[in-house]
């Protein structure tokens, strides 16, 4: 191997290796995730998106599950619209937010028009 392909790898390893390892962290969330659900100590991501659009609708960029106080959140990246993005900390066994007040950029999905 000439010494700039072995440069090009170098370089590349660790963008590579921090690939294998975002990789692995969202496979760990997912697994994580499935067996909560499967035994009903947290809601599934679907139902908490059905839930969330009760009270802020928008479109799902991003999601991480994780526990804080022995209490499994959902963490959550929301885009409002083109301009708007909000991150939200839901109770991953109820799919509410509770806590602090919703972001006002949050409004409920409405199928008729005011």
């Amino acid at each position: 191997m000439s010494w700039l392909n072995q440069l090009c790898w170098a370089g590349l390893l660790p963008v590579i290796t921090q690939a294998n390892v975002a990789s692995l962290h969202l496979q760990a969330d997912h697994n994580i995730a499935k067996e909560l659900v499967r035994t009903g100590e947290i809601l599934s991501l679907d139902t908490t998106l059905s839930k969330l659009q009760h009270f802020c609708y928008g479109q799902l960029v991003d999601a991480h599950i994780y526990q804080r106080d022995d209490k499994w959140r959902y963490d959550l990246l929301i885009r409002i619209d083109q301009d708007t993005l909000l991150r939200l900390d839901l109770n991953a066994s109820t799919g509410e937010h509770d806590g602090q007040p919703l972001p006002e950029e949050c409004h409920p999905y409405e199928t008729a028009p005011r």
